[in-house]
């Protein structure tokens, strides 16, 4: 029989497919977990360790599909394109905002910050 960790596991791999919420009380009770998802339409296979749907739909997640879909994504690295538009894009913006607040370049602070970059 699967342990409520296990079938904790499932019910996350699964609701990227499909929508269970598992309420707080029921995620250490696998009683209550099985009522769960058979409340939900499906069923629990816990020599294959899958869950299946009663209904045939087509969605089956196993226990090693539920581990691959836990782990975080990896970031995408950016282009060098993709990093000399956003810079192009920071820089129009802060322009745009100190050409919309000229009144800012008259501070005491920006005056003695520009001094020193010079």
């Amino acid at each position: 029989m699967l342990t409520a960790p296990e079938l904790v596991k499932l019910i996350k791999a699964h609701n990227i497919l499909s929508k269970i919420t598992i309420p707080k009380k029921a995620r250490e009770n696998v009683n209550e977990l099985v009522k769960l998802i058979e409340s939900n339409n499906y069923a629990v296979d816990h020599k294959k360790k899958v869950i299946k749907p009663k209904v045939k739909r087509g969605k089956k997640i196993t226990l090693k599909q539920a581990e691959e879909l836990d782990k975080p994504k990896p970031k995408k690295e950016k282009t060098e394109a993709q990093k000399e538009k956003t810079k192009d894009n920071q820089r129009k913006k802060i322009i745009k905002f100190i050409l919309d607040n000229t009144d800012i370049l008259n501070d005491p602070e920006i005056k003695e910050l520009h001094k020193g970059l010079k």
